[in-house]
């Protein structure tokens, strides 16, 4: 079993600099033959002068077109390692890093992905990787840091993201990679993870592999905070819209939206309400992805599925 560790990159010289030597670090030590490639979404910066400057431990490979991570999708079809290791660019690693990620594939022939333990960039604070999401009044919600999650950082699990971590190869080429229709992106990975669920595959999380993250420093810096979070909850909806299928959930979400956009609009949270209304344009694709999704063999319900964690 041999592995490539993938790390996307937009106009990101001085993370390239800050990420780079830890990752191929983690890559020399590892006892999995690992491979480094940066995927360059047509960066403006001196981002390639970077890479250039750590000679041939380093592949550069340019996208034909900015499509965020679903850039991913296209490239996994290039190459032939068993295991992509998934990375942003503000990603530092820890030296072992890598073998804990490909250990369950070994194990489990089950396993889709395999997530790191992630740190605030000085280690002091737990960010996420042992990831749950639910329904929550009616609303799609996911997070890492839930009530109880500290009894578990240090337990391997399921999660139900994969922003970052090691995938079979094959399997998320079968499931079709990244959906675009959440671009510019958010939520891609809570999408993947549950479609890959839905087959009865399985999302882990393992603690022994560790990482520390900027959080999100490139999509901060070209969609604002609130532009962020604009962008979220339109993906929200649009995961629910497309994904849904249990007909109490569904009847929880259509009954309960109204007062949750009452509610929003009282409480000042704009970036809710033009987040649905960002949504409901996109109607058609999602019901046109909706419709390609149920072709797709089914092993577990909605709510097997919302309960794993």
């Amino acid at each position: 079993m041999n592995a490539h560790i993938v790390i996307l990159n937009y106009n990101g010289e001085k993370l390239l600099e800050r990420c780079l030597p830890s990752i191929i670090e983690a890559a020399r030590r590892a006892k999995t033959p690992t491979k480094i490639t940066v995927l360059d979404n047509l960066s403006r910066d001196k981002s390639r002068e970077v890479v250039r400057r750590f000679g041939n431990e380093v592949a550069w490979v340019v996208a034909p077109k900015n499509l965020v991570l679903c850039s991913y999708n296209d490239f996994l079809k290039q190459i032939d390692e068993d295991i992509v290791i998934l990375m942003n660019n503000d990603i530092v690693v820890d030296a072992g890093f890598v073998d804990p990620l490909v250990e369950p594939f070994r194990k489990d022939p089950d396993a889709f992905m395999v997530t790191s333990k992630c740190l605030s960039s000085d280690g002091s604070k737990f960010e996420g990787g042992r990831t749950r999401f639910r329904l929550k009044y009616g609303i799609f919600w996911a997070s890492s840091r839930y009530p109880g999650h500290e009894a578990l950082i240090e337990t391997p699990g399921f999660s139900m993201a994969a922003g970052y971590g090691a995938v079979d190869r094959k399997k998320f080429l079968e499931l079709g990679g990244y959906d675009t229709l959440y671009l510019p992106g958010r939520l891609e990975d809570s999408d993947i993870c549950f479609r890959a669920w839905r087959r009865g595959w399985k999302c882990l999380y393992e603690p022994k592999s560790v990482i520390y993250h900027s959080g999100g420093e490139t999509f901060n810096r070209e969609f604002g905070e609130s532009g962020t979070f604009r962008i979220n909850d339109r993906n929200s909806f649009l995961f629910l819209w497309k994904n849904l299928e249990d007909p109490w959930m569904l009847a929880q979400h259509i009954g309960l939206l109204p007062l949750r956009l009452i509610e929003a609009l009282v409480r000042g949270k704009k970036d809710f309400v033009r987040g649905f209304f960002d949504a409901l344009p996109k109607l058609n694709q999602v019901l046109e992805h909706r419709r390609r999704e149920k072709k797709s063999p089914r092993v577990r319900s909605d709510r097997e599925i919302f309960g794993l964690v």
